[in-house]
């Protein structure tokens, strides 16, 4: 069997990829295995000279990597690009703060350290909208505390698979540190459970991240789970307006609107819902639509033909619970997996559908009365990624983002990771971090050592 990779914008086919059977899978998990016993024995500034030649090439090679994404998964090469770059940027942070991340800690009055060490190969479930980025990010600082990893990439972005494996080649990372394993879901619990694999990360669906989550503890393994979410743009009445509508069409459509970390519930403080929504509109249905090739497109095709139909279906779900579709709701004819600009209101927020994860073009605008009525609908969702606060006093602001139920509150601005920052989410967006100092140390042994050092 192989796997294909289609182009979202007019259905070719670019390429077979064949998938890996047993015999070559063993072959791939003995690779990484062999492979950390001799990489986690490697001084920490070999591996920052390792990851600021993956920095180098990933700025050299930006464009042809950025071209591949667009061709694989639709969103505009601009972006693609960009998302290159961003990864090369968490190369060159991890590389700098290596020393301060993995440094011994003293416990204080004691006589003793935590020492962060690797645990072994790290097994990663990745999706394709983010085919580069959402890979090296845990890759990188994994790869910086001594770890190596095995990767089942997305089946529709084999491309990008082979690219990664190659690019970590070509910066001279050694055999068996970064290995790809295309293999269907269903091969993925015996990798899973067999004992050269130490944890697991998957960046997915909230289904598909709990199967994995199950499997996991079955065996006893460290997981960590990002799996979307249905963020909240809370606009509270005092808000800067224009800036609020401009970055929340920003949140919304970038990466043609497939991105875990997107607004999709806009919360708007009833004196600010008209002029919000009409300018919302007016900005989201102007968003050039078409060919993400072409210079100027904002919005591209969505990934695959069936996750265009599921969106409609939402949409439709939504209108038949009582939403009104200000702009788009339809598919758009001809070649590609395209969907407008949609922006739904009057949907009862007690609708199932308004608590859903629109993973494509889809805004949806309510209106809340009180502060405490904004906290309580952004809350009430079973995702609990990231949230957006809007308002002239910080005061106000810091005080509604403490209460919401969210791995990262953005105060006037829109929710994105950052190589600094922790990256995660609560409830059933997942748990564990990845990024910052927190994720750098979260697939490592936190080792105390007892002694050898003054009180």
């Amino acid at each position: 069997m192989s796997f294909q990779s289609h182009n979202p914008a007019n259905g070719e086919l670019l390429g077979n990829y064949p998938e890996h059977d047993k015999a070559e899978t063993e072959r791939r998990l003995q690779s990484v295995w062999e492979g950390w016993q001799t990489w986690s024995r490697k001084p920490v500034a070999d591996r920052c000279a390792f990851l600021l030649r993956l920095a180098d090439l990933l700025e050299e090679r930006a464009v042809d990597y950025g071209r591949l994404i667009t061709l694989e998964m639709g969103k505009p090469l601009p972006e693609a690009i960009g998302e290159v770059k961003k990864a090369a940027s968490g190369a060159r942070h991890f590389a700098a703060a290596a020393d301060d991340y993995l440094k011994p800690e003293a416990i204080a009055g004691t006589p003793a350290q935590i020492h962060y060490q690797s645990i072994g190969p790290i097994f990663g479930i990745m999706p394709w909208n983010l085919p580069f980025w959402q890979v090296l990010r845990f890759f990188i600082p994994a790869a910086l505390i001594g770890n190596t990893v095995l990767v089942k990439h997305a089946e529709t972005v084999q491309g990008s698979a082979e690219a990664l494996e190659q690019l970590i080649r070509d910066a001279g990372g050694p055999e068996g540190l970064y290995v790809n394993l295309a293999i269907q879901r269903d091969a993925a619990a015996a990798v899973i459970a067999d004992p050269r694999i130490r944890a697991v990360t998957v960046t997915g669906s909230v289904a598909a991240g709990r199967a994995v989550a199950a499997e996991a503890g079955r065996h006893g393994k460290k997981v960590v789970l990002e799996l979307g979410g249905s963020d909240p743009f809370v606009v509270l009445e005092d808000a800067d307006l224009a800036k609020a509508v401009q970055l929340g069409v920003v949140s919304r459509f970038s990466n043609n609107a497939q991105s875990c970390i997107a607004a999709k519930r806009f919360l708007v403080a009833e004196p600010l819902m008209e002029a919000f929504t009409k300018a919302f509109v007016e900005q989201a249905a102007a968003l050039p639509m078409g060919d993400p090739m072409v210079e100027g497109i904002k919005l591209g095709p969505l990934a695959r033909a069936d996750l265009r139909d599921n969106v409609h279906r939402q949409v439709q779900a939504a209108v038949e619970a009582g939403a009104r579709v200000l702009t788009g709701g339809e598919p758009t004819a001809g070649a590609g997996n395209f969907y407008p600009p949609t922006v739904l209101v009057d949907l009862p927020f007690t609708a199932p559908i308004a608590a859903e994860e629109f993973f494509g073009p889809v805004a949806m605008i309510f209106s809340f009365k009180t502060e405490d009525d904004a906290i309580r609908l952004a809350n009430a969702s079973e995702f609990g990624l990231g949230a957006a606060v809007w308002s002239r006093d910080l005061d106000r602001a810091r005080n509604v983002a403490a209460q919401l139920e969210a791995g990262a509150v953005f105060i006037n601005d829109f929710v994105r990771s950052d190589p600094r920052a922790p990256f995660g989410g609560v409830k059933a967006s997942g748990f564990g971090r990845e990024l910052g100092e927190l994720g750098a140390r979260e697939l490592s042994n936190a080792k105390l050592v007892w002694g050898g050092v003054e009180a």
